[in-house]
Formats: structure tokens, sequence, C-alpha cells
């Protein structure tokens, strides 16, 4: 099999790349050994939200130069702040055309409330986390209610309103907390403890009952017009559910992250993958590519654990199987490495200063940082320290960032999945 382009990895820089790919017409294959970071993830983009000391960044790209400048191994200096900005509004478009609308506040960040009731600052988030309206709202409210449905165990309002209510930003503002009870529970023998994120989106994707639902909902809320419910409303149907809960509540609904599995993630991967495929892409999913052969300073071939000896060819490869979470990185009691070609990575040795003492330190540990080094073009190095030609590193996989300290790690993986397109569509 041979293609223009074949993607290792299929998380949201490899989808991003292969979009990318596919757009300007190069046939793309992207080889998936399993779940992406997106199935845990807060469905927000992170573009750049604190600058070295720890602060808020207000306007990433009025800082995102200065950064670049401080940071020239950063893989932000690898791509530039107009290639970011651009594959922002690729990424949009991409997703708006498959009904996931994804919203900014212009070129300022926004703030989303994480499952733990803190504030986190992103660039990026869905219609039903941000939006114009809720953009209004958020703290101008006198009373805001933070719900969740009975029996759920993966998001907890009393935790997230007492952590809202030491934030200054609500000193001002009643935070009331309460649980509704799905009517879809009165009919199945299970207990509700047993429900799962997945489960609780598909119940709302029915829309038998809503009508009881949005009664309850308004009731529990206590008079305010700001609600917040745990991500569930909705898995493949959310935009009519959603309209209609809250064409039903006349209240402003605001969805909440919750632990894993995340709807809001999953509701990215799933528009990204149907947009892959009504472009033409192949999505190899289930496989993971187990080596290659590089000759001549270039990847001639890779073969994956279910293909065996066949061999898949390509004019280019992008690596973008992810960090330590996902398998793209390796670490061993005293070394790190990448497993698939062996390539040089970028990281101290000893493992002592591998991680802070503090688990939840707000830096973030330096492992973070660590990962494939490569030059200003995304190439790696191989293992005698020279550039394979075709081959493009892009996302967690990449040395030079800490994705927790800086609150980049979504625009990292979107800017470099582009930029590498761009380079593939180049050469």
């Amino acid at each position: 099999m041979k293609y223009d382009c074949i993607i290792i990895g299929g998380g949201l820089a490899g989808l991003t790349c292969g979009l990318k790919c596919l757009d300007d017409g190069l046939s793309c294959a992207i080889i998936s050994a399993g779940m992406s970071a997106l199935h845990f993830s807060s469905g927000s983009i992170d573009l750049l939200g604190y600058d070295p000391p720890g602060q808020v960044v207000p306007a990433p790209f009025e800082t995102l130069s200065r950064f670049i400048e401080a940071r020239p191994g950063h893989p932000y200096a690898k791509c530039g702040p107009e290639t970011i900005e651009a594959s922002l509004d690729f990424f949009r478009r991409e997703l708006l055309a498959e009904g996931l609308e994804i919203c900014s506040n212009g070129r300022d960040n926004h703030f989303h409330v994480t499952a733990l009731g803190t504030l986190r600052p992103t660039y990026l988030s869905q219609a039903s986390v941000f939006n114009e309206r809720i953009r209004e709202a958020f703290f101008r409210q006198p009373r805001i209610a933070v719900l969740t449905v009975k029996g759920f165990r993966d998001f907890h309002p009393g935790l997230a309103a007492a952590n809202l209510r030491r934030n200054a930003l609500f000193k001002d503002c009643e935070i009331v907390t309460g649980q509704i009870e799905l009517p879809w529970f009165e009919q199945t023998p299970q207990n509700p403890h047993e429900f799962r994120s997945i489960d609780l989106g598909r119940m709302f994707d029915s829309g038998r009952g809503l009508g009881l639902v949005a009664a309850r909902v308004k009731e529990a809320a206590r008079g305010a017009v700001f609600v917040g419910l745990p991500a569930v409303i909705g898995f493949e149907d959310y935009n009519r559910v959603m309209k209609r809960l809250m064409d039903l509540t006349e209240l402003i609904i605001y969805e909440v992250p919750t632990l894993p599995p995340s709807i809001l993630g999953l509701r990215m991967d799933n528009a990204l993958k149907s947009r892959f495929a009504a472009r033409g892409g192949v999505f190899i999913a289930g496989d993971r590519v187990i080596g290659g052969e590089i000759t001549g300073g270039r990847l001639d071939h890779v073969h994956t654990r279910n293909y065996g000896d066949s061999r898949l060819r390509a004019g280019h490869f992008v690596l973008a199987g992810g960090s330590f979470f996902s398998g793209g990185l390796v670490s061993e009691f005293d070394r790190m490495s990448e497993p698939v070609f062996g390539l040089e990575m970028d990281y101290q040795p000893g493992r002592g200063n591998w991680y802070s003492p503090a688990f939840l330190d707000r830096r973030g540990h330096p492992f973070l940082e660590y990962g494939v080094k490569t030059d200003q073009a995304l190439r790696p190095l191989d293992r005698h320290g020279r550039p394979v030609e075709n081959l493009l590193c892009v996302g967690a996989v990449l040395a030079g960032y800490n994705p927790v300290k800086e609150g980049s790690g979504g625009g990292t993986a979107i800017a470099t999945g582009f930029q590498a397109a761009l380079r593939v569509a180049a050469d």
C-alpha cells in the first residue's frame, strides 16, 4: 500500500495533520492503536494559558511572539504565529462541517470550569461550554446552580461549588447545588451508579422524556437562570438535545467536563474522524506501527502488528503517537526512548530529575517537557544524529514544551499537525 502520507497516531495532532493533507489533495492514511488522549480531555483547546511566572495570559496572540522569541526550541517556534492562527481557523471550519461548533472569545482566552470547580484559561471551547450568551451571563448572575444526575459518580456539584465559592470572581454570586433523577432510570433494572457519561449521553440522545427532565432541572435550579450540568447532554445528537432542553427550561445551560470518559472529548474525536472519512482518508484502527526501515536518510516503509510482513509505504510519514500516556514515548528505570524508530530523545538523565516532589505541582513535572528532538522543520534525528528527511514529528511526542505549565497542549497538537501537512504538501 502506498500513500502520499502515512500518519502514525490518531489523536488531535494526527487527525489535524490528516485533514490538512486531504484538504491539499494528498492521499493519506492514519494508523491508530486505540483511544487517544481526546477521550480523557476537557474538549477545549488551550493555546497559551499561562506565562512563565504562572500568571494567566488574557490575550495569547499578543504574547505569542515574545514567548516564541524567548523559546526558540518550542514547537510553536517551529510553526510561527501566522501558521498557528491559520491552523486554529482550519480546525474550527473542519469541525463545523461536522456540526460541532467551536467558539472563541475573539483573540482572547476565556475561562472554562473544570470538573473540580476550578477555572482554567483556554482559547477554544464547544458551544455548550462557551458562547456569547454564556460569556455575558457567566459573571453577572446573582445565583448559579450546579446540578448533577442522581447516582452519577463522575461529577460532584458540592465539590465544584465549594471551589467556585473560593474564587473572588464569584464573591457576589450565590451558588446552589442539587441533583435530578432521570426518568430513564425508572425503566431499567440497573443501579444508577453503574452509568458512565457515555451511557447518560445515549439516554439523552433518545429524546424521550426530555420534558420531564426539563421540569426537574428547572425545579432543582431554585430560581437560578445559569445552570451548570455535567457534560452528558447527548453523545451524537447533542445539538438538538441541548437546544430542546434550553427551550423547555428557558435557562442558560452550561456543560461542565466530567471525569473520564469525557463526552466533550469524544464528540470532538468523533467529529474529526467522521470528517477525515468524508474527505476520503483511510483510518486504520486497532493496529500499532512496530517498526520501519530508514535507509539513505529516508523512511522507506513501516510495518504494523496486524499487517505482519506487509510494508506500508508513503512519500512522507508523520509521527503523532503521543507522549507516555499514549505509548508514543516509553520510560524505563533509568532511560527514556521513542519505541518505534529509536529516534533521538531530549531528556535529562537521572530518574530523580524527571518529576517534582509535589504530585499536583502547578508547574507540571519536568518529564512533560521531554520528547523527541527535532530540527526547525520538525524532522527527528535518527540513532546517528542525522535528520530523517521524510519523517515529521507532531503533538505530544515532541520535546521542548510543558502543556500543563503553559496551558498549550491542544494548540501545540493542532499547530504542529497543520505545519507538518504544509511541509508534506510543499515537498
